[in-house]
């Protein structure tokens, strides 16, 4: 218990410091500068097939729509009993309108789906979620769980040219001979922008999902 309280601790200071301290600056959607902070979420750690059994929905996706991004409230305790509610913090997370292509778990009757991302544009700041950002027209495939949330990076794959961005833990399930490198440069702007190395693991789209889907059955 006293673990669990710690790390409680630990995860507020570092929100109260990243409140503190952005570390560059965006615009709000009426052209003012906000501070920037990163993600501060913590997601455990999953391996492809946990990853897969964990998520409730499987999709290969493009975003057609962000909507405007709310704050969500996340009560707190900071004593030994967790039902006492000591703090509040607030979160903002943006709906993200999906068109689906593919299913390979879940509700396969539906056309579109809403994605809730971790972070998003408030009046005073920009929060980035873990991972990827969601933008119009992006075409990703995601895991996510039964509320419609991610387990950020490791659970968002960009695919850009029909060849998705393979993330670390990824390569331990795939063949290397269907790994390819490119260099950043050759992604289109609104995926590039937002990798710092100057190149990235790719992999046909079709052999990435045929690999899921021998997962999910």
């Amino acid at each position: 218990m006293k673990k669990k309280i710690s790390s409680i601790i630990v995860v507020c200071i570092a929100v109260c410091i990243t409140a503190i301290f952005g570390y560059s600056y965006g615009k709000n959607k009426d052209g003012g500068e906000l501070p920037i902070y990163e993600s501060m979420a913590v997601y455990p750690d999953f391996s492809m097939p946990d990853l897969t059994e964990k998520a409730s929905t499987i999709v290969s996706a493009t975003v057609v729509s962000i909507e405007d991004s709310y704050l969500e409230e996340i009560p707190v305790s900071l004593t030994e009993n967790p039902k006492e509610i000591s703090e509040v913090l607030y979160n903002p997370v943006t709906p993200v309108i999906l068109e689906i292509e593919t299913y390979l778990k879940g509700n396969d009757m539906a056309n579109t789906l809403t994605y809730y991302e971790e972070g998003g544009i408030t009046s005073t700041y920009i929060q980035l979620p873990d991972g990827f950002a969601m933008e119009e027209g992006m075409e990703v495939i995601l895991f996510l769980n039964e509320k419609g949330r991610s387990w950020g990076e490791q659970s968002i794959f960009p695919v850009v040219n029909n060849n998705v961005i393979l993330n670390e833990m990824a390569l331990d399930y795939v063949d290397d001979t269907d790994v390819s490198v490119i260099n950043t440069s050759q992604i289109e702007n609104k995926v590039r922008n937002q990798i710092n190395d100057s190149a990235v693991n790719v992999m046909d789209k079709e052999k990435f999902l045929s690999i899921i889907g021998e997962m999910v059955k």
